[in-house]
């Protein structure tokens, strides 16, 4: 059998890890239209490993970002690809904010998370004193950081060694007709193909003769560092959606948040700025600093001058709409000799290695 994975970021490297290690009669082709892999969703994000708290209790979020979790940990370790544990606190400085809180409690026991702990606002203040003081604040234990660009290096290094693996970058996909694909660097058939395309699943769904109207909008999340930044580790917001009762399927970002990444720096972000679908590719920095100097003054006794924070990066979420309305889960889905995976958003980069798992399942 010949498998083609379009799309060479985290979710396609993982795939074809997983298969090129259970299929070793299949030959395996990632085609990542861009001269390095991983370069959109997979290395513009915040890095962290997430716990899998903040998702409803039923929805494919949830269950592939607590598994993947587990194996994200294993197999970063595997590969000695620079992470660490060092847990999120997650902090409430209004009234609104700590009934949030307790909210988010009771989902991530729902959701059978673990390690989710309430913590007394001196435990904060002794631990954090450079934070302003807290109503409530929970601890995530199981949470933590990683090094994606080191992540997709070793990824790309692993599938190297494996015969029956192909990587070809530079190569994108113009065409896709009875079991073959057109691409830039000529044509190719295929008895299964994967559809990992990120920003581009839509489009690659579509060349497929997919007929259900879906459509990847960017939502550009965008960071600032803060080299005299005093804080350590990841400061989260009580997710909105706890705060405002919303719909629980449109979590995306986790709000603007302080962290400190696996290399030392301190960052500030990121935003979320819906752009127009065009603009998949478009990384400029546009919201002022001024924006995010005062979201970390709600939660710093020293706030920065917004002379004082860098543009650092930005990144743009492929955030899924059906019909003109917003899907909150993972959609994926085998469709003859297709495998779709669309509104792979936060917490992709944690769940990959369990989409793979359930990629490879249905084979």
């Amino acid at each position: 059998m010949i498998i083609i994975i379009v799309g060479g970021g985290v979710v396609g490297l993982n795939c074809a890890l997983d298969l090129a290690g259970k299929r070793s009669k299949d030959d395996i082709f990632i085609l990542e239209s861009e001269k390095f892999l991983g370069a959109h969703t997979s290395t513009r994000n915040s890095e962290v490993i997430h716990a899998g708290f903040a998702y409803p209790p039923e929805s494919l979020k949830t269950e592939l970002c607590i598994e993947g979790a587990k194996l994200s940990y294993e197999l970063l370790g595997h590969l000695n690809v620079p992470c660490k544990r060092c847990g999120k606190w997650i902090v409430a400085f209004t009234p609104e904010e700590e009934a949030g809180l307790g909210l988010m409690l009771e989902n991530a026991s729902a959701c059978a998370v673990h390690g989710v702990i309430p913590k007394n606002p001196s435990d904060v203040a002794d631990t954090m004193p450079w934070l302003k003081p807290v109503r409530a604040a929970v601890f995530s234990e199981t949470s933590g950081v990683m090094d994606t660009s080191e992540y997709i290096a070793a990824l790309d290094r692993a599938l190297s060694h494996m015969s029956n693996c192909n990587v070809l970058t530079n190569c994108r996909v113009q065409a896709i007709n009875d079991g073959r694909i057109e691409t830039s660097r000529g044509p190719m058939s295929f008895d299964l193909l994967i559809n990992t395309a990120g920003l581009f699943a839509d489009d690659v769904y579509r060349m497929a003769g997919g007929k259900r109207n879906f459509e990847i909008r960017p939502f550009k999340g965008e960071y600032y560092i803060w080299r005299k930044g005093p804080f350590e580790g990841l400061i989260y917001p009580v997710p909105d959606r706890f705060v405002s009762k919303g719909d629980g399927t449109l979590v995306s970002s986790m709000g603007i948040h302080l962290h400190r990444s696996i290399n030392g720096d301190r960052y500030i972000g990121p935003s979320q700025v819906e752009c127009s679908k065009d603009r998949k590719t478009d990384y400029r920095i546009e919201t002022p600093p001024e924006i995010f100097a005062k979201t970390a003054g709600r939660y710093l006794k020293v706030v920065p001058a917004a002379s004082e924070l860098e543009p650092a990066q930005a990144g743009n979420r492929p955030k899924l709409f059906e019909d003109g309305k917003p899907i909150g889960d993972f959609v994926i889905f085998k469709e003859g000799s297709f495998i779709h995976l669309l509104g792979i958003e936060s917490p992709g980069l944690t769940a990959a290695p369990a989409i793979a798992k359930k990629v490879a399942a249905m084979l």
